[in-house]
């Protein structure tokens, strides 16, 4: 099947006015769209729920959800080469499988060079002390929340994660002060993230926050903040590189907390492995 943003392309003239409208901001916005509510896209095109409701069904998806799922997942990769200004139509396979995996090294050790040891220090030493871990993301960021999740369940910290926005929120209000919470948001400014964020800081919980942008509200809401760098200049595939370092950052938490926690998480660690292992004839 065809990307949300090509189906909205493919049909953009058969649309009537109000859908133009729902279109025109998901085909110019399609990270903001992936990430928005129902209530939200209707808010900010000046529509109506019902409408947006019935365009998506037009497009051929069961719901809401399932769409900004697939508009989610086609921010993972490159959809049209001609708005990717270093690949050429001409360019072999080979070399642009270089160029990608050049840009996400980039953006992986750019990431990298922008933190200090001590900020992994101190969202280390929040995590392994932490009652429990909580991970929240939506969009194309719970991409990065689900991996983090599957992560750390591997350890004897105790976590959570969902990817539905309601639940999210039920899971920040039973969070505390001995609770850690890691939230993620390429923008940083998502209205249902930093709903989950604002709940979090009035629960007294440490946030660590990840996002790309420094001044975003996500990290001005965070205890520790990590800013993921992504080299978007090239390719302008907002947030695909950025969720690649994000990844990485969660990644090296893990590891971190699993190395200062010591033999108690390494026999998790080999429980889990073996419980996998033995469903797998």
């Amino acid at each position: 099947m065809s990307s949300p943003v090509q189906l909205l392309k493919q049909s953009f003239d058969d649309l009537s006015r109000t859908n133009k409208k729902i279109a025109k901001y998901v085909m110019e916005n399609p990270q903001a769209a992936s990430e928005a509510n129902i209530e939200d896209l209707a808010e900010v095109t000046e529509t109506s729920t019902a409408s947006v409701s019935r365009l998506v069904k037009t497009l051929g998806y069961g719901n809401f959800r399932e769409f900004t799922l697939a508009l989610a997942y086609t921010q993972l990769r490159p959809q049209n080469l001609p708005i990717f200004k270093d690949i050429d139509a001409q360019d072999s396979l080979g070399t642009i499988a270089d160029k990608i995996f050049n840009s996400s090294q980039r953006a992986i050790q750019d990431t990298r060079t922008g933190i200090d040891e001590d900020e992994f220090a101190r969202a280390v030493l929040r995590i392994i002390h932490c009652r429990r871990l909580g991970l929240f993301g939506l969009g194309g960021s719970s991409v990065v929340a689900l991996d983090g999740y599957h992560k750390f369940l591997r350890t004897s910290i105790e976590c959570a994660y969902y990817p539905d926005f309601d639940v999210q929120l039920m899971q920040a209000v039973k969070l505390g002060e001995e609770d850690c919470a890691i939230v993620i948001s390429h923008s940083g400014k998502n209205r249902q993230t930093l709903k989950v964020a604002e709940t979090l800081k009035k629960r007294k919980v440490p946030v660590i926050g990840i996002t790309s942008y420094p001044d975003s509200p996500l990290a001005l809401h965070s205890d520790i903040t990590f800013i993921s760098s992504s080299d978007e200049s090239n390719y302008r595939s907002e947030g695909m590189y950025s969720l690649i370092a994000q990844m990485a950052i969660v990644d090296t938490l893990f590891m971190m907390a699993t190395v200062r926690m010591g033999p108690a998480t390494e026999d998790t660690i080999r429980n889990v492995q073996n419980i996998i292992e033995s469903t797998r004839g």
